[in-house]
């Protein structure tokens, strides 16, 4: 008899977001346990913010209270709630990063701790940056008021945190809109296209070097461990991807430029072997340093210095290899950039 493989354990999310719905709804005039009852929730699996609780369920929990407040914009009204802190140290890691990028990026590398079933995106294609979203199992009413939670959290919230709201390129929904789309439209601040062949976000790329006013990389950093420490006691959690030891070994000697050997050496692998193993992940060691390098220019080029002192922090051997790189990056100049985040025109 054939045994059979083990099924994958179904994902779950974090107890508190079913908490923060739930009470949510219940200002709105909802009855909470009846909310719970309908989503299979017991009150008791909320009351520890670090639990977690199926999924299905949290999707289940979404459409009762939606058909319980008859209110198609549910999932737009619970984002606007969001703060940075809902996300614990994970939160904290997002603020603390250098730019608004490199916020996105640590947040999609540790997606998995807040929720493990759905998939966010992040893809650089020319000149445009594509955030996705893909939720979890087949599709139903819930997918929707995800998929604008996901929208605002981007747009509105995260604008917030940089100092203004972010102006979408074009914002796509794989959904057919509940409620009144113009109002959608006008709380995300964009243009808004239903029933797209997927839910994508699309901006500038150059939006993606926003400095954030709370950049700290020696909290971030301490934070990124806490995250990764996390990450890897999940059930049935993946090793570390080599891609992320190397973008964390790449920040700690930017400065002291790239060296190919020493840096295989510290992963206790030949260099042969390591280029390898990141193509397997798609990625490569110029790649991630270029990564590493865009998510601190802008940060440092806010801290007001000299633009040759910024190209020697970040390893670049020169300052025009800098300007080359930063212009390929944001479209413009680091003289240009910083002026327009300080409202002046560039001398």
């Amino acid at each position: 008899m054939r045994r059979q493989a083990p099924r994958a354990p179904a994902p779950t999310i974090w107890a508190r977001t079913a908490a923060q719905l739930a009470d949510h709804a219940a200002e709105r005039g909802a009855d909470r346990r009846a909310l719970l009852e309908a989503a299979g929730l017991a009150g008791a699996a909320l009351a520890d913010p670090d639990a977690r609780v199926p999924l299905a369920a949290f999707y289940a929990l979404i459409e009762a209270a939606v058909a319980a407040t008859a209110d198609p914009h549910l999932g737009l009204d619970f984002a606007a709630r969001f703060e940075p802190e809902h996300f614990d140290a994970l939160g904290f890691l997002a603020m603390s990063s250098p730019t608004l990028g490199e916020s996105f990026l640590r947040m999609l590398r540790y997606q998995q701790i807040w929720n493990e079933g759905e998939r966010h995106t992040l893809e650089i294609r020319g000149r445009r940056a594509h955030l996705g979203f893909v939720p979890f199992g087949p599709d139903r009413p819930a997918h929707g008021q995800l998929a604008e939670m996901f929208a605002f959290d981007v747009l509105v919230n995260a604008g917030r945190m940089c100092g203004a709201p972010l102006q979408a390129l074009a914002v796509r929904f794989r959904h057919a809109p509940a409620g009144d789309p113009e109002e959608k439209a006008r709380r995300l601040g964009s243009p808004v296209l239903f029933e797209a062949p997927a839910t994508e976000l699309v901006l500038p790329v150059e939006e993606l070097a926003r400095p954030l006013p709370h950049a700290n990389e020696v909290l971030a950093a301490f934070l990124e461990r806490h995250m990764s420490a996390a990450a890897a006691r999940l059930p049935g959690a993946a090793p570390p991807a080599l891609s992320d030891r190397v973008r964390a070994l790449l920040g700690e000697r930017l400065r002291e430029g790239v060296d190919l050997g020493a840096l295989a050496a510290r992963l206790r692998m030949s260099p042969r072997t390591l280029q390898r193993r990141l193509g397997d992940e798609g990625t490569s060691v110029h790649a991630l340093l270029d990564e590493v390098r865009r998510g601190r220019a802008a940060a440092l080029l806010d801290a007001d210095m000299a633009i040759g002192e910024v190209a020697y922090l970040l390893g670049y051997s020169e300052p025009s290899a800098f300007h080359r790189a930063f212009r390929r990056w944001t479209g413009v100049t680091p003289e240009a950039f910083r002026a327009r985040t300080r409202g002046a025109a560039p001398r």
